[in-house]
């Protein structure tokens, strides 16, 4: 852990998200340990986010102060809705930070008008793969395709990429190297670590696992994580008398109905009732029991900024099977088989040498969730200095200093990382 100086009074952090707890996704969990993080060390951290059915308008939580907008369900009225609540707490904060669509305009917004340093997360690129990837319908691409080529033209002033992948994306799209920092995600290593959790005989058994091989599926249940694509592959082990299942637990959220509906249509259609083993969501703390209930892990997305569900398997040993492109192959490593994406073919064969133990052993990496935290606490201190330097106002008198170069913590690269591909 990073030893940061401290300020003489608060610094105050303001978060723009279209959701957050308790809402549950990955950049919800990102954002979540994020802002707890900074909370436990001694940052105000406010959030702005949309209002969710059971939940409070106003709470604390872990250190956390939460403010939800009423917009009927519709995350883009998020900007015009919530943009007399972002006003007013920006000009409380000393940094607003936002990540895409429908929080990052207001955000941006409000940081022009208050004069605050404006912060933006980006976890992938979607800019000319809508139509490929997404199952919202093409009218709604198409908005969506806009909305995030205008969202690039808005002057951001650091763009935090989650992986080097992202970044080069970015690169690619015209940002300017100097203002993009390559920062993983993190994950609880502590909690995805394999000595705390061990395969349930009992849990294998009521789901009718025992003398087959396992393979594991974990998001949503469109095009974009590639499942429909899993379904294929299977079909094809079925017809060949293998045994194997498919153990997968897939979104429900009603973002996803669309894509659910056609994933059990195929699911039908292929006559696979047997062989996939399909659970609803289960609680975060409960997801390692079922991860390690797995063979090898499948992760074919034809789009991942990041890839949580592979770094989890990778943390708890599991060997896995990913697509070649985008982030993943900086993120697998142990027992690893890399196959293009989009392929059935390859799939099916990847599955093949799996159950056969055919995999390439990768190094190890690590992705621990303090050093995500310490990263941006040094971006933040960094902005900050900069900004005193500059005599620009600021939220309160912050004193926070950057580090020094031999200083930095090893996770918040900026300009170095600007210039590297993904690692492999």
């Amino acid at each position: 852990m990073t030893n940061h100086p401290r300020a003489a009074q608060q610094t105050t952090i303001l978060f723009c998200l279209d959701f957050y707890y308790p809402h549950v996704g990955g950049a919800e969990i990102l954002f979540q340990s994020l802002a707890e993080g900074l909370a436990a060390q001694s940052y105000r951290v406010l959030v702005i986010t949309q209002a969710i059915a059971g939940a409070p308008l106003q709470e604390e939580h872990n250190g956390v102060s939460i403010i939800r907008v009423r917009t009927g369900g519709c995350r883009y009225l998020f900007p015009l809705l919530g943009l007399s609540s972002i006003l007013r707490f920006a000009r409380q904060a000393d940094i607003i930070h936002a990540t895409t669509f429908a929080a990052a305009p207001a955000a941006w917004l409000a940081a022009r008008i208050c004069k605050r340093p404006v912060v933006l997360t980006v976890h992938e690129l979607w800019i000319g793969k809508w139509q490929r990837v997404s199952d919202a319908g093409a009218l709604s691409n198409w908005l969506n395709d806009i909305i995030e080529r205008a969202l690039y033209l808005c002057r951001y002033d650091h763009i935090v990429a989650v992986s080097a992948a992202t970044a080069r994306d970015l690169r690619q799209h015209g940002i300017a190297p100097e203002r993009i920092h390559t920062i993983h995600n993190g994950i609880d290593d502590d909690f995805w670590h394999p000595a705390r959790h061990h395969r349930d005989p009992a849990l294998r058994a009521k789901h009718g696992l025992d003398n087959v091989f396992v393979f594991f599926f974990s998001g949503r249940p469109g095009r974009s994580k590639g499942l429909p694509l899993l379904l294929r592959a299977l079909a094809r082990l079925r017809d060949e008398g293998r045994p194997a299942r498919l153990l997968a637990i897939v979104s429900t959220a009603a973002a996803c109905r669309e894509g659910y509906r056609d994933m059990l249509s195929l699911r039908d259609e292929l006559r696979l009732q047997d062989a996939m083993i399909l659970l609803p969501p289960q609680p975060y703390a409960e997801l390692p029991s079922y991860v390690m209930l797995a063979d090898t892990v499948v992760v074919p997305s034809l789009s991942e900024g990041f890839g949580f569900a592979a770094a989890e398997a990778c943390a708890l040993q599991r060997p896995v099977i990913v697509t070649d492109n985008a982030s993943l192959p900086e993120v697998a490593s142990g027992k690893v088989i890399t196959i293009p994406p989009n392929d059935v073919d390859a799939l099916a064969n990847a599955m093949r040498q799996a159950m056969a133990g055919q995999f390439q052993q990768v190094p190890p990496r690590q992705f621990p969730r303090q050093a995500m935290i310490d990263a941006h606490i040094d971006l933040y201190q960094s902005i900050l200095a900069r900004n005193l330097g500059k005599g620009a106002p600021a939220a309160h008198t912050a004193t926070d200093q950057a580090h020094t170069n031999n200083g930095k913590h090893p996770a918040a690269q900026a300009a170095t990382d600007d210039t590297r591909g993904p690692q492999s």
